[in-house]
């Protein structure tokens, strides 16, 4: 069979860790070589990225793309579209649906769901709620699981000991990872009547993420087994797993844009839109998440995409969460641009990091035989975030009016041009349900 080839040309590539001046030829959906600038191929189609950066396509590792029963917030085709137009590639789904991805059956049905509606990859968390199915689950081809142990789903305890013990062994049976949201039930105030973010914050104590994640490294010694702790906040949290990650190289530490760009003082700009679980932290916090990513220690970065219809979030009990994969890169490489957090370290924690931490080993690198997911990002003058315009469901954000130097140029999933500035989405839907390998 003859592919097409295309050659991407005046590109400013990451490659092996650093900028290299070099084209990226791609045959169908992989990419064939990468090769000096006055190499002379023949080629079926050539890109001029104009001096665009040329990244790895990138990984978002927690996203909720809702659908189903909850079509009305977010579904596969909005939320992929979101994806592209906000440089991802690769998004992994979780689980907390309704009702929750914890049977091979459900995983299936879900499958279908997403396969002829997804732009860009999509790998699918499942819970494992009942420990009989962990093993089919994984057979399955789900990325990871997922559990919260701040909340109760179908009727199991995941901040209990003994079902945290039995869970460790069981999902060491698999060698896939465990990612966790953290934080002590029995610190979390329940709130009673309305609220907006702020009680909500308060609801939500510092005590109750460090003391969980404390909990879990140590119940966690002993077993072969891959831990996420997911959206961390405080600094206490990142002082513990910073200090556990030193003789367990098997945890792993993710943050979102959002706890790394704002402080709590955020709630005086948009209060209920600014409901977040974990909720936004003292400037001291946010500090602590940004000088670990400068030392290394922040493994991924996962924008907790959580869409919800606007009545929602401004209602007397706001639901929390907001979208994030359409301001993710304005967010961070802008931060980036002005010191604020490194480079390098952010390209890993959105591109290879995650790549390695999921077995999507396709993924997550500009190298030759690689999946040909791509995104282009470019510095461009000073301009305010949107949120009328995403093409998420869910258009609110505290990141309104936020000033960004740095935009999405194009997106390539699979060889072809999802997104581009110039035509914006494309009708293909090349993306394809990825399973660790």
């Amino acid at each position: 069979m003859v592919y097409l080839l295309l050659r991407i040309v005046n590109g400013k590539v990451w490659a092996n860790e650093k900028i290299v001046e070099k084209d990226v030829i791609i045959e169908d959906d992989k990419i064939k070589d990468l090769v000096k600038k006055t190499k002379k191929i023949n080629v079926d189609k050539v890109i001029d990225a104009k001096g665009a950066l040329v990244l790895p396509g990138l990984i978002d590792s927690h996203v909720h793309l809702r659908d189903g029963t909850l079509a009305y917030k977010e579904d596969f085709g909005s939320g992929t579209s979101s994806a592209v137009v906000g440089g991802f590639t690769t998004i992994l789904d979780m689980p907390n649906n309704i009702p929750p991805l914890s049977t091979p059956e459900r995983f299936f049905a879900r499958k279908d769901l997403a396969y002829k509606k997804i732009m860009c990859d999509v790998g699918l968390y499942t819970m494992p709620t009942d420990f009989k199915n962990i093993l089919e689950l994984a057979k399955a081809g789900c990325v990871g699981f997922k559990i919260y142990t701040h909340k109760i789903f179908e009727n199991i305890d995941f901040s209990n000991e003994e079902n945290l013990l039995k869970l460790f062994g069981e999902i060491s049976k698999t060698n896939l990872p465990l990612s966790i949201h953290a934080e002590d039930p029995k610190k979390i105030i329940k709130l009673e009547g309305t609220y907006d973010a702020i009680k909500h914050a308060q609801a939500h104590p510092e005590e109750a993420e460090f003391t969980m994640i404390d909990k879990i490294i140590h119940l966690c010694q002993g077993f072969p087994l891959k831990i996420q702790f997911c959206h961390v906040t405080t600094k206490n949290g990142i002082k513990i797993l910073s200090n556990a990650k030193e003789y367990n190289k098997n945890i792993s530490i993710e943050v979102t844009p959002s706890h790394l760009a704002f402080n709590n003082s955020i709630f005086k700009q948009c209060n209920k839109i600014c409901t977040l679980e974990p909720p936004f932290r003292k400037s001291s916090d946010v500090v602590a998440l940004r000088n670990a990513m400068w030392r290394g220690y922040i493994d991924i970065i996962g924008t907790d995409h959580a869409p919800h219809e606007l009545s929602e979030k401004l209602s007397e009990n706001p639901v929390p969460g907001f979208p994030g994969l359409e301001t993710a890169v304005g967010v961070l490489f802008t931060l980036s641009k002005r010191g604020f957090l490194p480079f390098s370290n952010v390209v890993k924690s959105l591109t290879s990091n995650p790549a390695k931490f999921f077995r999507l080993k396709d993924h997550g690198i500009i190298v030759k035989g690689k999946i040909a997911n791509l995104t282009f990002i470019r510095y461009v003058p000073e301009y305010s975030i949107d949120p009328s315009k995403f093409y998420s469901k869910a258009k609110f954000s505290p990141f309104k009016d936020f000033k960004a130097e740095i935009r999405v140029e194009r997106t390539i999933v699979r060889g072809e041009t999802a997104f581009s500035i110039e035509e914006g989405l494309s009708p293909l839907k090349k993306g394809k349900i990825v399973e660790p390998k």
